[in-house]
C-alpha cells in the first residue's frame, strides 16, 4: 500500500513539473492574469469615490501582451504589459455609491481577473478665489462649490455649511444645503457668502484673516479655506498702485494708514471711512522702495476699533534678472559675483554664477549699475535698466591664457606640469597670491580659462617631478587668448657600452623612445663603444643592439640634466660552459653539444672525457641547447634556455649511463643486470643445492656414530 501511494505522488509531481515546463515554454506567466492591488496616492485601497485617481496593479498571462481595464463594464484604459506586469493608472468614472467590479483582460487570450471595489459618497466643499496675486479683499462675496460624488442616485441630500470666521470673532455662521444627485450619485450647488440666508443673518466678511469652511462639522464631510485682505493684491512692483479697501468702521470714522518696512515708515496717510464705514486709500509704490516684506496697518483713531485690527503684510518681489557673465573670448565664466547697485537707493543686490556662467537675482524697476568681479577683482561693469524680468550679458575682462610645450624641433610635449602663480591688488586693496595648475593634453597644450589680465604671471613647467622651466609674463594683455610657448630644452647624453666582461662594446646600436611623446633618437657606438648626443628632456625607453640587430639590454632613464650612462650588456661576450651527464649524474665524453636561436648560427663542440664542453663569447638570450652522442642525432637531449649568466648548464641524458667510455641505454643495462643477477641466482641455488645436501649426509652420518 506504501509502495502505491509513493508511486503516486511520484506521478501528480513529474506530471505537475512537465505542465509547469511547457506553460513557460510558451511565454506564460505562472500567476495567469491577477489584479494584485488597487492603489490610489500610494495607499492600497478597496474603496473610493468617484472622480479619484487610481492605479491598477496585475499581471496577464501573455509576455509583453496587451490588456484592457473595465470599472463596471466600461473600458477604462488600454496598454500593453511590461513583461507579464501590469500598471494601469485611470481614474474612477463618475458613478453613484455601490459595488462594482475592476475587470483585467489578457487581450491576447481573452482571460479575464476581477476585484471588487466599492463606492461611497464624497463631500467638496471649494471657495472660488481671485488668481495670485489678486486676493478676496474685506467686504467681497465669495462663491462656495459644493460637491458631492458617488451619491445614491436621484437623491436629496441636506448639509449643514459652517463658516468659521478668523481667530477674535466668536460667531460662526451655518446655512443648511439641499443637494440632489444626478442618475449618476453626483450633485453640486454654488453657494454665495455672506449673504443674509446664512444663520445669524449678520454675516460678512469684513475682518482680515483666514475664513474656516466646513461642511456637517461634527463629521468633517469636507472642510476648505479662503483668505480675506483689505489691499487688492498680496505682491506689487515699483510703481504699482496699491487700492486699500477696508470695510467695517464708523461713518466718517477717522483713521491712520501706514505701511512700514524693517520697521521704518514709508508711507503713511489719514483717511476718513465713507457713510458706509468704508477706508479707501491708494498709495503708488514710490521708485525706490527696497525688495521685501512690507506690513500695512489700518489704525481708527477714535473709538470703536475692529473686533480683529486690520494687519496685514505685502511684498515687493522684484523681478528675476539673469546676469550671463562671460570671457573676452565668450566663453561662460563660473564663480563671478554679480553686484547690482540700484541707482535710485544705492543698495547692492549680489548673486555668483554657477557652472552654466549665470547669476540670478530679484530686481526691481529701475537703473542699476551692475559690476563683475573675479575673485574680488572688478573685472566688468554695464548699466541696465530694469521693467520686467530679463537676461543680461556681463562681459568680463578675462583672457584665457594658452599655454603651450615643444622641443626645439616643434613636436608637442604631453604631461608637462603646470604651476602658475600670480599676485594682484584687490578691490579692498589686499595684495592677494593665487595659483592655478594643469597639464597639457596630447597636443602639447593646457589653457588656464578666464585669467586676469594686467598683471605678472610664473609658469612653471615640470616633468617626473623636475621643473625643466620658470616662464614670467610681464603683463598678460587683455584680449580673448594669449599663447605662450615654452620650449623643452636638450640635455647632453653621454653613453658607454661594455660586454659581460666589462670590455669595450663598439658599434653597439642604441635606440632612445620617449616615453610620452614618442620623440626617437639612434646611435651607434664607436670603437670605444662611446656614444654621445642632444635629447630633449624627458623619460626614455632605452635599449641597446647588436649589429645583427639583437637586443642586449633595455633600461629607463629619466634625462632630467646633462648625464653619463655606462650600458652593461651583460648578455655579450657570456662564456657558456654545458655539462652532459648520464642517468646517475656522471659526465659523458665525446657528445656533440650545440647551442642554436633565431638569427644566429648554430655552434657546435664535443663534450670532453669529463662531460664538459665551453663555448665563447656568446650572446646571451633565449637559446636552445641540443645534445646527442656523437653519430646519433636522434638521441638529442634539448632545453630552452634563458641565458643571461656565465652559470654552468647541465644538460642530463637520462636514457644512457656511461661505463668505460661506453654510452649504454639504461633500459638496456637494465635487461643486462637482470639477466646477470637471474644467472647468478640459479647458479648460487644450484651449489647450495648440492654442497648443502652432502653436508646435512655426513652430519647425520656423524651423528648416527
Amino acid at each position: 500500500m506504501k509502495n502505491k501511494a509513493l508511486t503516486l505522488t511520484l506521478l501528480v509531481l513529474i506530471s505537475t513539473s512537465l505542465f509547469t515546463a511547457n506553460f513557460a515554454a510558451q511565454g506564460q506567466s505562472l500567476e495567469g492574469v491577477a489584479i494584485s492591488q488597487i492603489t490610489s496616492q500610494g495607499n492600497v485601497i478597496a474603496y473610493g469615490n468617484a472622480e479619484q485617481p487610481v492605479t491598477l496593479i496585475g499581471t496577464i498571462t501573455t509576455y509583453n501582451g496587451g490588456y484592457r481595464v473595465a470599472f463596471n463594464g466600461t473600458i477604462m484604459v488600454t496598454g500593453v504589459s511590461q513583461g507579464y506586469t501590469v500598471r494601469a493608472n485611470f481614474t474612477i468614472p463618475d458613478f453613484p455609491s455601490g459595488s462594482y467590479l475592476l475587470t483585467l483582460i489578457d487581450t491576447t487570450t481573452g482571460e479575464e481577473a476581477y476585484s471588487p471595489f466599492q463606492l461611497f459618497p464624497m463631500y467638496a466643499v471649494k471657495p472660488v478665489v481671485p488668481a495670485a496675486p489678486a486676493q478676496l479683499q474685506e467686504g467681497s462675496n465669495v462663491v462656495l462649490n459644493l460637491t458631492l460624488l458617488s451619491g445614491n442616485m436621484n437623491q436629496k441630500y441636506d448639509v449643514e455649511l459652517l463658516i468659521m470666521p478668523p481667530t477674535g470673532i466668536t460667531t460662526n455662521f451655518t446655512k443648511t444645503i439641499s443637494l440632489t444627485t444626478s442618475s449618476s450619485g453626483s450633485a453640486m450647488a454654488l453657494v454665495t457668502f455672506p449673504d443674509p440666508s446664512f444663520s445669524p443673518s449678520s454675516s460678512s466678511t469684513v475682518y482680515c484673516g483666514t475664513y474656516s469652511v466646513y461642511l456637517n462639522a461634527s463629521q468633517d464631510l469636507a472642510r476648505g479655506t479662503f483668505t480675506v485682505g483689505f489691499t487688492d493684491l498680496t505682491q506689487y512692483h515699483r510703481q504699482d498702485t496699491v487700492r486699500i479697501v477696508a470695510p467695517g468702521y464708523q461713518p466718517s470714522q477717522v483713521a491712520s494708514v501706514a505701511v512700514k518696512y524693517n520697521d521704518n515708515v514709508v508711507f503713511s496717510q489719514q483717511a476718513t471711512a465713507s457713510s458706509q464705514g468704508v477706508v479707501s486709500v491708494t498709495w503708488i509704490v514710490p521708485a525706490n522702495v527696497s525688495i521685501g516684506a512690507y506690513t500695512v496697518a489700518i489704525t481708527p483713531l477714535t473709538t470703536p476699533s475692529k473686533l480683529i485690527p486690520d494687519i496685514q503684510t505685502f511684498q515687493i518681489l522684484g523681478y528675476q534678472i539673469n546676469f550671463r557673465a562671460t570671457n573676452l573670448a565668450g566663453a561662460i565664466v563660473p564663480q563671478i559675483t554679480v553686484e547690482a547697485i540700484d541707482q535710485s537707493t544705492s543698495v547692492t543686490i549680489s548673486g555668483t554664477t554657477g557652472t552654466d556662467g549665470v547669476a540670478t537675482i530679484n530686481l526691481e524697476k529701475g537703473n542699476y549699475t551692475v559690476n563683475a568681479y573675479w575673485n574680488q577683482a572688478k573685472v566688468g561693469e554695464t548699466q541696465i535698466s530694469v521693467n520686467g524680468a530679463n537676461t543680461y550679458s556681463v562681459s568680463c575682462r578675462l583672457t584665457d591664457l594658452r599655454i603651450k610645450v615643444q622641443d626645439k624641433n616643434g613636436v608637442d610635449i604631453p604631461f608637462v606640469g603646470l604651476n602658475l602663480t600670480y599676485q594682484y591688488v584687490s578691490r579692498t586693496g589686499q595684495t592677494v597670491a593665487g595659483t592655478a595648475t594643469g597639464q597639457t593634453d596630447l597636443s602639447g597644450i593646457y589653457t588656464f580659462n578666464s585669467t586676469l589680465p594686467g598683471i605678472a604671471y610664473s609658469v612653471a613647467a615640470s616633468k617626473y617631478g623636475t621643473v625643466f622651466s620658470t616662464t614670467p609674463i610681464s603683463a598678460l594683455p587683455a584680449q580673448a587668448s594669449y599663447e605662450v610657448t615654452i620650449l623643452c630644452p636638450d640635455q647632453t647624453l653621454t653613453l658607454t657600452t661594455v660586454d659581460y666582461r666589462f670590455a669595450v662594446l663598439p658599434n653597439a646600436r642604441i635606440t632612445l623612445i620617449e616615453q610620452a611623446s614618442g620623440i626617437f633618437y639612434s646611435v651607434i657606438t664607436d670603437s670605444d663603444g662611446y656614444a654621445q648626443l642632444q635629447v630633449t628632456f624627458g623619460q626614455y625607453q632605452i635599449e641597446v643592439y647588436t649589429p645583427t640587430n639583437e637586443l642586449l639590454n633595455e633600461t629607463v632613464l629619466n634625462v632630467v640634466s646633462n648625464m653619463q650612462l655606462q650600458l652593461n650588456c651583460v648578455l655579450y661576450n657570456l662564456p657558456i660552459s654545458v655539462k652532459v651527464v648520464d642517468y646517475f649524474g656522471n659526465g659523458i665524453g665525446n657528445v656533440n653539444v650545440q647551442l642554436s636561436r633565431p638569427g644566429m648560427n648554430p655552434l657546435s663542440a664535443t663534450t670532453q672525457t669529463d662531460g664538459t664542453v665551453t663555448f665563447n663569447n656568446i650572446i646571451g638570450g633565449n637559446t636552445e641547447v641540443t645534445a646527442y652522442p656523437t653519430g646519433n642525432q636522434n638521441a638529442y637531449v634539448a632545453a630552452n634556455l634563458n641565458l643571461d649568466s656565465a652559470t654552468p648548464i647541465t644538460i642530463t641524458m637520462a636514457k644512457y649511463v656511461a661505463l668505460g667510455g661506453t654510452l649504454i641505454e639504461v633500459s638496456t643495462l637494465a635487461t643486462i643486470l637482470v639477466i646477470v643477477i637471474a644467472i647468478l641466482l640459479i647458479v648460487s641455488i644450484e651449489v647450495f643445492r648440492r654442497g648443502g645436501f652432502k653436508l646435512r649426509r655426513k652430519t647425520q652420518s656423524k651423528m648416527a656414530n
